[in-house]
């Protein structure tokens, strides 16, 4: 028996499902701010040292489609607790570790784990509230739970750093055990089938799974090792080849992993593309103003960490708001107002740079970023969703969370190798980086523009879970 039911128990129930969102965004970039303390400790040489960081994204956008695809196939409320069970173990296991290679497998389990509970987290949330209003500001407080864990994991990684880096590894872990003690009392159950579970497509899971593994270490090899490194182009032509291989085996498959008709559904289409630009947007600027705060202004790594918190703020507290507007007006709109915003901050930051206090540099560009972000985040996830049966939220959730992900690794690789080139020209790294990234966002804007329009919602009504 679930509380679910009741709107309080529904209440309850989101409640979890965004403490386990929140954890599976802040672990990518809460440990960023560690690694010079974990490097000084374990003695991990440069190279081995980011994979502190890339192995937990490796394992988290590598798996994401399969673990929305067995969330869908046996149950979203049984994988999430699996998922976040093993989740909280890798995080204590993490702070426990004494030695680079450990490390990394640690963040690499927590990673994939993560793959399982986000798309799992989604689907639970759209069995529990129905419909309307409900559904959109239930989804609201669940983008900026994700969108704040991401934005303030510096921050909480800086001030975990006070008592020790192991800190940052292990924090999560008490929130993720709670979380597993009152689910059950509250999440709602499975439903029972009525006939035999469809048959897993372990052709496409095979096919897939390593295909987006191999893009994922290809696009995060290339910042370090660059694109001419066998390790980079041959994990990305390998990739390739499995990707397409994967299309070939779902066109025949009977009961495939992924329909191929979910990319005929426009407002899906549209949502990814979008989530994977804006988001390698805001993590290449991200990456980019990171090293901008330290090692030209010499801030401190929490200092650093503190400067994203006021776009964080604007996040926790407008994204709800603003998905509920999403779902009530249309999201195609939000989405390029967002986008629009962010891509002033990131313009605002190149021409202000060197002609403003860095207080104020900070400052007026995390007001529309953080704004930008509010709007955007939650305004894919509405038009992603707009359209998608109940049975398929699992594997939608999963290709939204990939997109992310991925479009991260992919922006971020090729801001940072502007960023390389930039000296060779005579110009500054910083302006020409962050340049490359404003580019982009007003490219975004108008691709975010012209997309389909999502029709306003029916009139609310509250529909929890049976």
């Amino acid at each position: 028996m679930t509380l679910s039911k009741s709107p309080s128990g529904a209440g309850l129930a989101l409640l979890l499902l965004c403490a386990a969102n929140f954890l599976d965004a802040m672990d990518v970039s809460t440990i960023g701010v560690a690694l010079p303390a974990i490097q000084a400790e374990l003695g991990m040489e440069a190279t081995s040292l980011q994979w502190a960081v890339s192995a937990y994204v490796l394992g988290y956008g590598g798996f994401l489609l399969l673990g929305g695809r067995v969330a869908d196939v046996f149950g979203h409320r049984r994988v999430f607790l699996w998922s976040l069970a093993i989740f909280a173990a890798a995080s204590i296991a993490g702070g426990f570790v004494n030695s680079g290679p450990t490390l990394i497998a640690a963040r690499l389990v927590k990673g994939i784990a993560a793959a399982f509970t986000a798309p799992a987290a989604l689907a639970l949330l759209l069995s529990v509230f129905g419909e309307g209003t409900a559904r959109a500001k239930a989804l609201g407080v669940f983008s900026s739970t994700g969108a704040a864990g991401f934005v303030l994991g510096m921050v909480l990684g800086g001030a975990a750093t006070i008592i020790s880096w192991r800190a940052t590894l292990v924090m999560g872990a008490p929130v993720a055990i709670l979380t597993l003690f009152v689910a059950p009392l509250v999440l709602p159950a499975d439903p029972k089938r009525t006939g035999p579970r469809p048959a897993f497509d372990w052709a496409g899971a095979l096919t897939i799974t390593p295909g987006l593994l191999l893009f994922v270490f290809g696009i995060t090899n290339a910042a370090a090792a660059g694109w001419q490194a066998f390790a980079t182009w041959g994990s990305l032509v390998a990739s390739l080849a499995l990707i397409l291989l994967f299309l070939v085996v779902e066109a025949r498959h009977a009961d495939p992993m992924v329909p191929l008709g979910m990319f005929r559904r426009a407002k899906l289409r549209h949502a990814n593309a979008i989530a994977a630009l804006f988001q390698g947007a805001y993590v290449g600027f991200q990456f980019l103003a990171t090293l901008y705060y330290q090692n030209v202004i010499g801030w401190s790594a929490f200092t650093t960490g503190f400067c994203f918190a006021l776009g964080g703020v604007f996040v926790m507290f407008l994204a709800p708001r603003f998905a509920t507007l999403a779902q009530n007006r249309g999201a195609t709109q939000l989405m390029a107002v967002g986008v629009g915003l962010q891509a002033f901050s990131y313009i605002f930051w190149v021409t202000a740079l060197g002609h403003v206090d860095p207080i104020l540099l900070v400052v007026f560009s995390q007001i529309p970023l953080g704004l930008g972000y509010a709007l955007t985040y939650p305004s894919v996830q509405v038009a992603a969703l707009s359209d998608v049966e109940d049975d398929k939220a699992g594997l939608a959730s999963g290709l939204l969370f990939a997109s992310f992900q991925i479009g991260g690794g992919i922006v971020l690789a090729a801001a940072s190798a502007v960023f390389g080139a930039a000296p060779h020209f005579g110009w500054n790294p910083y302006v020409a980086g962050i340049a490359f990234v404003a580019l982009l966002a007003v490219a975004i804007t108008l691709l975010a523009a012209a997309g389909p329009r999502t029709s306003a919602a029916r009139r609310p009504t509250y529909q929890a879970a049976e």
